[in-house]
Formats: structure tokens, C-alpha cells, sequence
């Protein structure tokens, strides 16, 4: 993943992984790179270990190297190099006009940054993944989270982009406008590619007003069933709510052991089997089928015999069932496994998604084309015409069998 990191001040270096996943890069590679770059490419130990580990439960993989590119030209000039010799790569504020409600950030600035500059105009970005995430981060997953009942997902608030393409060549694509009937819509075509088409280095993003006003309420239910029917309700009548959450009771009482209840994650579940790591599942449904796949959730998760948590987006028909687990017993992880194929399978029997939020990436490539069936050969199609050699972030969401637990 590329990661394009800009404070308020000034620019810091963009953040390059060169990852082998099936390809290492060449010396020959590493050299030119070199030449480029000098010290602002790095191959040290700890700095390759930094940028190969993430949250996820999947082996950790250090990149061959790390390079520091310091604008959008010099991002173009290492995809190049690395185009020349096959050399896989992974991609990991400029202006606010308030009179036309947009800014334009680079791919590095994190949301919350983002927004505390903002403060003083008046306006915010409302995309909220939970996390403080980086917006090219949040582009590559087409991130949503517990706003974008009232504010929409990234596809909804991303108005343009500039991208490296595998080639090297640099495109900008959209435009400053609400809307246009003009071409394609490459924007939307990169946002949620995971950084498997082009590696976005800028984008141009919609702006809210803050809200005058802001009530919160929590009710509490005898049921998830009868919580899930009540948040449907309050939809149906057109209450502008800004977000609507759900939990659990393994949830809240998990939340409740934590120093920080506002700031609800797994970590809290976790935090009740030491030494263990947390499974988040991520389905989605249309709103109508919430309360059944919730209940047959919570039913699926007793007879299985797991401990876990269901939190949700309840206003978008997005939930996650969150597992605590150790990876060295094995019957545990085969049913915590077996449990999260069976959670993909009834989302999609009730016309759901095998993600609401976190994307394909390596665990769910199996389901991909159970989903979209015939649609994933034009995908193919694009990948293959876009990157022909393979090297924008090789091995993800297509390619392969989905990795064990």
C-alpha cells in the first residue's frame, strides 16, 4: 500500500513498499531505485518489518525495500523502473476552497488531520472508517463507516483524482464538479481497487457544513431483532440521522471493562482472552434482511460454541461478528473459520456482500466471483489492460486461494 503522508506544515516523503509477494526485486532494480533516490530509499531491517506488518491475522511479508518519493513525478519515475523489470509495488493538503465545499489533499494526509484543519472554515470531510486512516488508504477500500448512512461512502465523496498508472504515466481523473455525464467514470473505477489498478497520489474530495446542532440518544433493547426492526423504522421516516450503531451485549459489556468506551473496537473483546488476536467479519445486506441474518448470527455463533461480538452500521445494513481467537489451537481457529464462510454465504443468499467496508484483499478472493459471477471476467479484462505486466499490488483480490487462519 502506498502511503502519502503530508502534515499541515509541509510535505513529508511518500512512503513506497516494493513487496515481494511473488517476485523479489532485482539488485539491478534495487540500484536504479538507488540512483533515483539515494537515502530516501531504505532496505533496513526494522524500516522493511515496519511496512510488512498490518492489523490483519495474515503472515507478515517485509517489501524488499522502501521508497521515500516526495511528489506525484517522482512516484511516476519509480512505477517506471519498476514497470522495466516486472518488479511487483504496492501503494500504501493542498488546497480547501470553501466557496466550492472541496479540498484537495495529497494520498498521505489522515482524516483526522484533515479535519482539524478544516475547523476553522466551518467545513468537514464525514467519511469515518473508525480509524485515523490515510485518504489514499481510504480510497484504495472505497472505506465507508458509521456516517455514511446520512454522507455516503468514498465513491460518493471523492470528486477527482490524480494516479500513477503501471505504465508510469500520470492521469487526472473528474473533475472540481458535482456531477458530469463526460466519459467513463474513472474515478470511481479506482477507488476500492485496492492499489491494483493505479497508485493515487491526490484527490479531490466533497466537504459538509458542520451541523448547528447534534443530539445523541442510546436506547436499549430486549432483542437484536427488535433493535434492528426499531433503527428501520426511524429510517422509514426520513429522521436525518447522521450515524446509527448497533451492539451487542458481549459488545457493550466489553466496552464497558475498557478506559475509552467511545472508542468501541475489538481490542476490548480481545482484551477478555489474553494473548489472543480478533477475527472482524464484514457482510453487508439490504436493510429489509438485517434483523434475519443478525438473529441467525447470534443463533450460529451459540451452537458453534464461539465467544464474539456484533457491532454494526445498522442505518446501511453493515455489521461485523467480532471473534477472539489463538492461532496456535487448532480446533478453535477450523471453527472460527468454518463460522466466518458460513456468516459470506448467508449474507450473499440474502442478496447481500461478502464486504460492506473492508474489501477483497487476500481472505475473500474466493468469494468474489461467487458474488459477481460473470462481472469479475470484465474485471479481469480491466486488470489485465491496465497493469499487463502484474506489478499493482500482484495477488490481490483475484488471484490465488484465499490463505488460511
Amino acid at each position: 500500500m502506498w502511503r502519502q503522508l503530508l502534515p499541515a506544515s509541509a510535505c513529508r516523503p511518500l512512503q513506497t513498499r516494493l513487496l515481494s509477494t511473488r517476485r523479489t526485486a532485482s539488485s539491478e532494480t534495487i540500484s536504479a531505485l538507488k540512483d533515483l533516490l539515494g537515502d530516501r530509499l531504505s532496505t533496513s531491517r526494522s524500516v522493511l518489518e515496519q511496512h510488512g506488518t498490518d492489523e490483519s491475522y495474515h503472515k507478515v511479508t517485509p517489501p524488499d525495500a522502501v521508497a521515500f518519493v516526495e511528489s506525484t513525478q517522482e512516484v511516476s519515475q519509480v512505477i517506471k523502473i519498476c514497470a522495466a523489470a516486472g518488479t511487483p509495488v504496492i501503494p500504501l493538503i493542498l488546497k480547501v476552497e470553501p466557496e466550492n465545499m472541496s479540498c484537495r489533499v495529497q494520498a498521505g494526509v489522515t482524516r483526522e488531520l484533515l479535519n482539524t484543519d478544516l475547523r476553522a472554515t466551518g467545513l468537514f470531510f464525514p467519511v469515518d472508517p473508525g480509524a485515523n486512516a490515510s485518504i489514499g488508504g481510504m480510497i484504495n477500500t472505497n472505506a465507508s463507516g458509521t456516517t455514511t448512512v446520512r454522507y455516503g461512502n468514498m465513491k460518493t465523496n471523492v470528486m477527482a483524482l490524480t494516479a500513477v498508472m503501471a505504465d508510469g504515466s500520470i492521469i487526472k481523473t473528474g473533475s472540481k464538479t458535482r456531477k458530469s455525464s463526460a466519459g467513463y467514470d474513472l474515478t470511481r473505477l479506482i477507488i476500492g481497487s485496492e492499489g491494483t489498478l493505479a497508485v493515487v497520489t491526490e484527490a479531490e474530495l466533497r466537504l459538509f457544513g458542520n451541523p448547528e446542532a447534534e443530539k445523541t440518544m442510546i436506547c436499549s433493547f430486549n432483542t437484536m431483532k427488535d433493535a434492528v426492526e426499531t433503527c428501520a423504522a426511524v429510517m422509514q421516516m426520513g429522521i436525518p440521522v447522521a450515524l446509527m450503531e448497533l451492539m451487542d451485549e458481549n459488545a457493550v459489556e466489553a466496552i464497558n471493562k475498557t478506559e475509552e468506551a467511545v472508542e468501541w473496537s475489538p481490542l476490548g473483546l480481545v482484551s477478555q482472552m489474553p494473548g489472543s488476536r480478533g477475527l472482524v467479519t464484514d457482510v453487508a445486506v439490504p436493510p429489509s434482511k438485517l434483523a434475519d441474518v443478525i438473529v441467525e448470527t447470534q443463533v450460529d455463533l451459540k451452537e458453534t460454541g464461539l465467544f464474539g461480538a456484533i457491532v454494526g452500521h445498522v442505518g446501511d445494513g453493515n455489521f461485523h461478528a467480532m471473534i477472539p481467537f489463538y492461532q496456535d489451537n487448532q480446533e478453535l481457529m477450523t471453527k472460527v473459520k468454518s463460522f466466518s464462510n458460513r456468516l459470506v454465504e448467508r449474507a450473499l443468499a440474502y442478496e447481500g456482500t461478502c464486504t460492506g467496508e473492508h474489501g477483497i484483499g487476500l481472505g475473500k478472493m474466493n468469494y468474489l466471483s461467487v458474488e459477481h459471477r460473470d462481472s469479475v471476467d470484465v474485471m479481469h479484462t480491466i486488470k489485465k489492460a491496465l497493469d499487463p505486466k502484474d506489478i499493482m499490488n500482484p495477488g490481490k483480490m483475484f488471484y490465488g486461494n484465499a490463505p488460511s487462519y
